[in-house]
């Protein structure tokens, strides 16, 4: 059991080192390549805090937090909104975009209610 809640301890630290990576120091594609897939980075914040919120939801329940749920998504959208603000302020190259704390939450939310699904399914 011990084991379970390290690994989503750990889990949750990765993903979250992952994002702010990605967020303050993966290099944006240029303005004149245009991507194969429009808007394609909205699919990995919508991904990465999915993955944030099942991390945190499963720590949460480890620790026996009774609302973890709320508590996940929360953490997930001040997250995703203080690293948008943040970005303009810390990087030259990044800006503040709206749709990116949408996809965050987005994501956020789809994995806790599938999570919500599945445990009431079985």
């Amino acid at each position: 059991m011990i084991q379970k809640k390290i690994k989503w301890k750990i889990f949750s630290v990765v993903n979250f080192l992952i994002i702010i990576y990605c967020s303050f120091f993966l290099i944006p594609g240029s303005d004149e390549i245009q991507p194969i897939i429009p808007h394609i980075d909205k699919i990995g914040h919508f991904i990465l805090y999915g993955s944030q919120a099942i991390g945190l939801k499963k720590t949460f329940i480890n620790m026996n937090l009774k609302s973890s749920g709320i508590s996940s998504l929360m953490i997930c959208f001040i997250l995703g909104l203080l690293i948008e603000i943040l970005q303009p302020v810390l990087t030259y190259n990044r800006v503040f975009d709206l749709f990116d704390i949408l996809a965050n939450i987005t994501g956020a939310i789809s994995t806790i209610s599938i999570l919500k699904l599945i445990k009431n399914i079985k």
